[in-house]
């Protein structure tokens, strides 16, 4: 990769020689001067400290770092890895893991807790996921924040995920969004979290395993919420409570792109002590338009090398 530029005073640059390390060819797309790489767990270790670095300065702008230097929390070499990168520059713009698990893998052979971070978060989900279709967990996003005002480099990470998940066979997907509950009144945090948990917004079935650390103050409502959309919702409450409120940005991609739905909140007591929304989405309801968006992109289908590809082979 070669790097025609400075990079900016704050950012995360990557090994230059971190292609050469990962020892194939892992480049999915290029897109407004940004190139998105899927590498695999295994060869994770050569981007670790550059992705470890981003994620905690990115988490902890939003007061919710894992209080180290780095965020690595051992899960790393059990997902693979969307790599964001400036190319002219070197810098990292951003990072996520994804996970895919097919259908009917056999149980011994399932991520445990010490290699899925949304399995710690709810102890048996996959198993439970695995016997109803193949799925994909979708965790640490980050994006180095000169990127964060570029509306086309989350997009990117969003886009890179979907198209992989759909030309691979995989329609149902899971994530974790964090919100930081310390950072509202408590007024703000019922009337958001509670709406969370009322349709339209809440996903119904199928019914998960509870959460490690669940939210007991905030139960599940069966009865509609009055405001059915989301950004009419953050509307009122800034109105009614807190003009300051904004929704978590990761949240708003999941409703908006991938009309995904909440199934439940959880604490992260054994990480950094926020909420955690658990998203669910099935990408083969999206209307063929929007999927089209994302799957229909020029690209390289370095997918396709992974043991858990499900997908034609020809595409």
């Amino acid at each position: 990769m070669t790097q025609n530029g400075p990079a900016a005073q704050h950012d995360v640059l990557l090994p230059q020689d971190w292609s050469e390390t990962i020892q194939g060819d892992s480049l999915l797309f290029r897109l407004d001067g940004l190139e998105l790489h899927l590498i695999p767990g295994s060869r994770f270790e050569a981007v670790a400290d550059a992705v470890g670095t981003l994620r905690e300065s990115t988490y902890r702008k939003q007061l919710s770092g894992s209080g180290n230097a780095r965020d690595l929390d051992g899960r790393d070499a059990a997902y693979e890895h969307l790599i964001l990168v400036e190319p002219c520059s070197g810098a990292l713009a951003g990072s996520a893991r994804l996970q895919f698990v097919p259908q009917f893998m056999a149980v011994d052979e399932l991520p445990g807790s010490q290699q899925s971070y949304l399995e710690h978060v709810y102890p048996g989900i996959k198993a439970m996921l695995a016997e109803r279709s193949h799925h994909v967990e979708i965790g640490r996003v980050a994006l180095a924040p000169r990127f964060q005002r570029q509306p086309h480099s989350l997009m990117a990470l969003f886009r890179g995920g979907l198209l992989i998940a759909a030309r691979s066979g995989f329609s149902i997907l899971h994530g974790l969004v964090s919100y930081n509950h310390f950072a509202h009144s408590d007024e703000v945090n019922t009337a958001f979290l509670s709406a969370l948990m009322r349709p339209p917004y809440r996903r119904t079935s199928p019914a998960l395993p509870p959460p490690r650390h669940p939210i007991n103050s905030i139960q599940p409502n069966d009865t509609a919420h009055p405001i059915a959309n989301v950004q009419a919702l953050e509307v009122a409450i800034r109105k009614e409570h807190n003009d300051n409120f904004r929704l978590p940005v990761l949240l708003r991609q999941y409703f908006n792109l991938m009309e995904a739905k909440v199934c439940d909140l959880s604490l992260a007591r054994d990480f950094n002590q926020i909420t955690e929304i658990l998203m669910a989405a099935d990408i083969s309801s999206l209307p063929n338009d929007r999927l089209s968006f994302f799957i229909d992109v020029d690209h390289h289908p370095v997918y396709q090398q992974f043991s858990w590809y499900r997908g034609d082979r020809k595409t």
